[in-house]
């Protein structure tokens, strides 16, 4: 299919045929529930805030990136949030029509989206705002043997390390994981991040590089994935491979409860100036976040999602999967910290596309913004924690 075919007439008969007879489960009455306390409010692309400024032809190179994934899924065995109300092979025909694009610009990607979607506002209740993120990829300076200067590991997963789909084994845990190690045929706990600092993974986990900073590597198992750059300047990147299924702790709310950085003043970049200040208390401080991550190294030039789709920088969204699917269109408004200076913040109204999930992203109405990697990127991250609303684009067609 063209998209020539899209003139305004037709493609606006298009979207009356397909409002009219093929949206799914109610959802042509205005609203669905999902999920507990999630509610989906039908609206219109002309009320979503900012909508006509954004380029959509980004935002359509990263939806063809989650598609890659979408038509490989299987319809019989996939379950995914909001299924009940879009099937897989809806979600597959969007992308077939999406890859019949061949060099959308701007506004042909815009007719795409508001031919093939409609959007929807979702609310936790009643409360339509929730709080949005940022994350971005941090540099490790390593190499590849250890010496007195890199002597701290990034860790490859571990040769015992077992995840369980308990999904598996009881249909109503369907979602749900275990992590853990095998000894003796039997199931534990997989260390925490105190024990694995002190060596519990001696000989059990393949060292990808040696790090000179403790810090950076756990920023980077914070972020989920990181740029490695070595001595001679050869680069690579490491991206998440699995965890030891602890609980994630944010330090930045330890160092707000004991009253070491203020609610508003908390960042990435204040929690390393604090630690900085603070050597000898760094360690302990890190090792109350008893999660740690194991890392893999990629062929990618960006670092890869959940669903190992690589990451497009200010248009990938990790979001809460229990609520929505991954690989959707999220409509964002919110507003980011300003880089120039001059101006706190700015607003932030675009496109992006559910391709990551994280230990801290959890919610319906929450949100956290790839930014890619670098000084820009690492300061607009470091620093985002906006209030925002968005709205989620899901197909018009059953297939």
């Amino acid at each position: 299919m063209k998209f020539s075919i899209y003139s305004s007439r037709i493609r606006q008969m298009i979207i009356f045929v397909l409002s009219a007879i093929v949206l799914p489960c109610g959802m042509a009455y205005g609203s669905a529930a999902s999920g507990s306390g999630m509610t989906l409010s039908k609206t219109t692309f002309a009320r979503l805030p900012g909508w006509e400024r954004d380029n959509q032809a980004e935002a359509l190179l990263a939806f063809r990136q989650s598609c890659a994934e979408i038509v490989n899924r299987n319809p019989e065995s996939y379950k995914a949030a909001l299924q009940e109300h879009v099937s897989t092979q809806t979600w597959q025909a969007v992308c077939k029509a999406a890859a019949a694009l061949h060099q959308a610009d701007n506004r042909t990607a815009r007719e795409f989206f508001e031919s093939w979607f409609v959007p929807f506002h979702v609310r936790d209740r009643e409360d339509s705002t929730g709080l949005f993120t940022g994350y971005y990829m941090p540099v490790i300076h390593a190499r590849l043997q250890a010496d007195k200067r890199y002597t701290v590991p990034v860790h490859a997963l571990p040769d015992d390390w077992v995840k369980i789909d308990l999904g598996a084994f009881y249909p109503d845990m369907a979602g749900k994981t275990l992590v853990g190690q095998v000894k003796d045929h039997l199931l534990y706990p997989y260390p925490e991040r105190r024990a694995i600092i002190k060596g519990a993974l001696a000989g059990k986990a393949r060292v990808l590089a040696w790090a000179d900073n403790p810090v950076d590597v756990y920023f980077a198992q914070v972020q989920g994935s990181s740029l490695v750059e070595l001595p001679d300047r050869q680069r690579f990147i490491i991206g998440y491979a699995g965890d030891n299924g602890h609980r994630y702790t944010s330090i930045g709310k330890i160092l707000i409860a004991k009253r070491e950085i203020s609610r508003e003043a908390v960042s990435m970049q204040s929690i390393r100036a604090w630690i900085m200040r603070h050597p000898d208390q760094a360690e302990n401080l890190m090792n109350q976040n008893a999660s740690y991550v194991f890392f893999k190294k990629l062929d990618y030039s960006q670092p890869l999602g959940t669903e190992k789709i690589p990451l497009t920088p200010r248009r990938s969204l990790a979001v809460d999967q229990r609520y929505l699917p991954l690989g959707a269109p999220v409509w964002l408004s919110t507003s980011v910290p300003a880089y120039d200076g001059k101006h706190a913040s700015k607003p932030f109204q675009r496109l992006l596309v559910t391709q990551d999930t994280g230990g801290a992203i959890k919610g319906i109405v929450r949100g956290d913004v790839y930014w890619g990697s670098g000084d820009q990127a690492a300061y607009i991250a470091g620093h985002m924690n906006s209030p925002g609303q968005y709205w989620i684009l899901l197909p018009r067609t059953q297939a």
